[in-house]
């Protein structure tokens, strides 16, 4: 298991802000993730059939713990530098090509695995599992996938293959080998949700991030600007900064030294 930043890659702390829930998609023994986000969902289909049957793990994880979720977002953990909109652009994507599928696009190639996929269509994912179907990009296809393209002149979607490539993300993230790395940061856009979802959600994301992290939150709840303040001196992190814009609230947050807990 890799580590970027002083964290596992499948940390997926580029994610989580833009998620309702993060479950991760693994075989084998659950416990190495233990303390990452969410639960661990071995396939459902024997054979190990690759990324399709961790999707349809998802989706069928979704439908029977979370109904009130209509998609599924899917990334892949050795992507380090993923969007921090990319689940807003993607829903943004698939309604603008009048579909329910959506995957991202950079530097002209597609990359079926980081998507969008609605939980309504687990059924026809597992038949075409059971009949042998194993390309996410052709079933993607099939069912009708919108493209969202990055142009960014640093690829989003680089992902980590080989001890090179991670030298390549510690460079990218202004760090030499072996040298301590540059703090990252996460924005989370909370606008339009009601007391008390945006100090939970602020709450939730600032649990996933490493000590001198930082934290950009967006709001537009009015009690956001005593529920936020509130829990970042109770949690011992810093507030940097808060700035208004219209009816915005944006809150700068720095993560404090993370504690363990007791036993």
């Amino acid at each position: 298991q890799r580590v970027l930043r002083g964290r596992l890659l499948v940390d997926l702390d580029r994610l989580v802000p833009q998620c309702a829930e993060v479950v991760v998609s693994a075989n084998g023994d659950p416990a190495r993730f233990a303390g990452l986000a969410g639960p661990v969902l071995p396939d459902g289909i024997a054979g190990f059939p690759g990324p399709l049957a961790g999707i349809l793990a998802g989706l069928d994880w979704a439908a029977g713990n979370r109904p009130d979720l209509a998609w599924l977002a899917s990334v892949a953990v050795d992507t380090p530098f993923l969007p921090a909109d990319l689940v807003a652009r993607l829903h943004a994507a698939r309604e603008a090509a009048g579909t329910t599928l959506a995957c991202a696009v950079s530097r002209g190639r597609a990359h079926p695995v980081d998507a969008l996929w609605p939980v309504a269509i687990r059924e026809d994912l597992r038949r075409a599992l059971l009949g042998d179907e194993r390309r996410v990009g052709r079933f993607a296809d099939a069912h009708g996938c919108a493209r969202a393209v990055w142009d960014e002149a640093e690829d989003p979607f680089f992902n980590i293959n080989a001890p090179a490539d991670l030298d390549a993300a510690r460079a990218r993230l202004g760090a030499s080998d072996g040298g301590a790395e540059s703090p990252a940061e996460t924005r989370l856009d909370l606008r339009g949700l009601k007391c008390p979802l945006p100090a939970l959600r602020t709450r939730k994301a600032l649990a996933r991030l490493a000590a001198g992290d930082t934290l950009a939150v967006a709001c537009t709840d009015p009690m956001a600007a005593i529920d936020i303040p509130n829990l970042v001196r109770e949690a011992g992190d810093t507030l940097d900064s808060t700035s208004r814009d219209g009816e915005v609230l944006t809150f700068r947050i720095t993560r404090g030294r993370v504690r363990g807990t007791g036993g």
